[in-house]
């Protein structure tokens, strides 16, 4: 008969064991929390993009963003990117910033002055309708504009469309 051994395991093991499956789990729970929470994160503008200034490469829009943290824990929000689009044509995007905020918990923070610079050649190439929906009286210009912001939420992506 063939003989049966038990092999030991030693109780520093099972202690070493116990722990990494507590760090493991605890991992888990928390890129969950982090997820759930980025995920809960609503961007939206803040107020009416306005324009800040024409001259002759073009004109610079600024915006600012509303972001509502909903969550008990603090977020960061990084903004890498901002599109404006006119009618669903691209117009122009933000310089990649990759500046960082902090949202407090259940708070509302304001994200101001961020600046899209348009070339006048993009408006007439990319939107050529501009110009003639500007000229026509009773037209209002601000429902066909729209803004996409690419950002990154406790470093998760989250891209919110149609601001």
């Amino acid at each position: 008969m063939p003989c049966k051994s038990k092999a030991k395991v030693s109780p520093k093991k099972i202690i070493i064991g116990l722990g990494v499956a507590a760090i493991a789990a605890y991992a888990i729970f928390k890129g969950t929390s982090l997820k759930e929470t980025a995920e809960n994160i609503r961007i939206s503008l803040a107020a009416l993009p306005k324009i800040h200034k024409i001259d002759l490469s073009g004109l610079k829009i600024s915006l600012s963003l509303k972001v509502d943290n909903p969550a008990q824990g603090r977020v960061t929000v990084k903004l890498p990117s901002i599109r404006g689009f006119y009618k669903g044509k691209l117009l122009a995007s933000t310089s990649v910033s990759n500046k960082t905020y902090t949202i407090e918990p259940v708070s509302t923070t304001n994200i101001n002055d961020i600046m899209i610079e348009v070339s006048y050649l993009s408006l007439l190439t990319s939107a050529p309708t501009i110009v003639s929906d500007f000229t026509k009286q009773g037209t209002s210009l601000v429902s066909s504009f729209g803004f996409e912001v690419l950002a990154e939420v406790n470093g998760i992506p989250l891209k919110v469309q149609k601001l």
